[in-house]
């Protein structure tokens, strides 16, 4: 890892930006790595980042519904607060939290998280403390120093994602997790565009995602709420608060299903000197044995750097 960390140096030294076509041939792991963090700016060391706008909760297989409401995101440092806001009774908010090597996802009912917080809680553990979670709207995004993560990169080509074709990097931490990290980045500018991250868990520890019940839930405004035209599904698979198990909830190892954690980027724009998303979008995909996908939106409206931070603000419960 050192010896890649002097080579990335080094290519950064020697390597003009206009010396590689990167929509035309495949790279060198190093020349990627220079030509994305000079895609993000000249000024990377930003002391932290303070992002508000509106939020949204979609569940698109499996039930319907959607709440809207407000989102925010903090970074400083190796500190990380991301917050959807929604303000009903089922689904009041979706809160993470990484405070250096510590993390905490906020329950939406005693005890019970919502899906997609059990789901990176149980499944896709590290994600935040690596850096990974939320990409370069991170101020300890990965790639920024890879010497100090100590992980291993491999680059695999151009291939497809979603129908694009996208620089792929597959991502393993220096933890040894049993999930697989496949980064992708637009071969045009070398921007991070989306993050996949995929494990295989036990079938019967699977349930599936309805919508939220349309009572008790704050007006739609500001506050959040149910969006006109949702309506109540029954669903044997589970609730919105049905948990997915993590390794070790069944005793089949060829009985499993495939979970996808997928992360989107776009809409980048220029702040402070750095080009960065401000459509932050995750979808949460169960195989077609359960159907169920949830979707979660960021819009971020607001973004500033180098403001004071109430250090509460990352404070583990």
């Amino acid at each position: 890892m050192r010896k890649l960390g002097y080579r990335i140096a080094l290519f950064a030294l020697l390597l003009p930006i206009s010396a590689v076509d990167a929509t035309a041939k495949k790279l060198k792991k190093e020349e990627l790595i220079v030509l994305h963090l000079k895609a993000i700016g000249e000024n990377l060391s930003r002391k932290n980042r303070v992002a508000q706008g509106s939020g949204s909760m979609d569940i698109r297989v499996g039930g319907q519904g959607k709440l809207n409401g407000r989102a925010m995101l903090l970074a400083e440092g190796d500190k990380l607060r991301t917050t959807l806001t929604f303000g009903h009774v089922q689904y009041p908010q979706e809160t993470l939290i990484r405070n250096g090597d510590d993390l905490d996802i906020a329950y939406i009912t005693p005890g019970v998280r919502s899906q997609l917080g059990t789901t990176i809680w149980e499944n896709f553990p590290r994600l935040a403390q690596e850096g990974l979670y939320a990409g370069v709207l991170s101020t300890d995004w990965a790639l920024l120093n890879l010497k100090k993560k100590r992980a291993k990169i491999r680059y695999r080509g151009l291939k497809k994602f979603e129908g694009l074709r996208l620089h792929e990097v597959d991502y393993k931490p220096r933890k040894k997790v049993s999930y697989r990290v496949r980064l992708y980045f637009e071969p045009e500018t070398c921007r991070h565009v989306a993050s996949k991250y995929r494990i295989a868990v036990p079938r019967a520890a699977m349930r599936g995602l309805t919508n939220i019940s349309s009572g008790g839930g704050a007006p739609v405004g500001a506050s959040g709420g149910i969006t006109p035209g949702s309506r109540t599904v029954s669903n044997d698979r589970g609730s919105l608060l049905g948990q997915i198990g993590g390794p070790g909830a069944g005793d089949d190892p060829t009985d499993r299903s495939t979970v996808e954690l997928t992360e989107r980027f776009s809409d980048f724009k220029e702040i402070d000197g750095l080009t960065l998303p401000h459509l932050y979008q995750i979808s949460l995909n169960v195989d077609a044995n359960t159907g169920s996908v949830g979707h979660w939106e960021m819009k971020l409206e607001r973004m500033s750097h180098d403001r004071k931070i109430n250090p509460k603000a990352f404070a583990i419960p």
